[in-house]
């Protein structure tokens, strides 16, 4: 009989797997099939060339406020990372102990320049015991240049069972990080 030794995963490679792994496949601004008409297909293209248009490093600004009264509570600074195929990764200010990483998706909406995002990440007590997760809906508009963004951001935050928190409401403005 042989033996097989498995080193353990480490706890932040688990949660980034589980949560990508919990995310749903967006089911809108996906392009037909490569075999569909050519009309179709060029249809595709065009707006699979617009929704790239977000695509890249995105340093960001995000000013979280009462939902009731608008009072400015925080000003966070954060960079995103918008992926070709759909896919969102996000870090802010928030010590790592107290907040990981944001894994979502993102989706082209109508228009060339609005998108919309919805990023999952989880929370940590000040003893570093799992506080629960934050779920993020953000509505994107893309500047014309697309050098730049802005939107709006709701988050709810829940606690480990699952039972929502507390409701966030922010704003969000956004520079290109320029590539290399």
């Amino acid at each position: 009989m042989k033996t097989v030794s498995v080193k353990p995963m480490s706890t932040a490679a688990l949660t980034a797997l589980l949560a990508c792994a919990a995310l749903p496949a967006p089911a809108h601004g996906s392009p037909p099939p490569s075999d569909a008409n050519p009309a179709a297909s060029a249809a595709a293209d065009a707006l699979a060339a617009g929704a790239r248009r977000i695509e890249g490093m995105w340093d960001e600004q995000v000013t979280i406020m009462d939902c009731s009264s608008g009072a400015i509570l925080m000003v966070s600074r954060g960079t995103n990372l918008f992926i070709r195929g759909s896919a969102l990764v996000a870090t802010n200010t928030a010590p790592p102990t107290t907040m990981g990483p944001a894994f979502g998706q993102w989706w082209s909406e109508s228009g060339a320049n609005a998108f919309g995002a919805k990023m999952r990440l989880n929370r940590f007590n000040p003893d570093g015991s799992f506080a629960g997760i934050r779920e993020i809906v953000r509505d994107i508009q893309l500047a014309p240049d697309a050098d730049s963004l802005t939107g709006t951001v709701s988050a709810t935050d829940y606690d480990p069972a699952g039972n929502p928190l507390q409701v966030l409401c922010s704003s969000e403005a956004g520079t290109r990080v320029p590539s290399p």
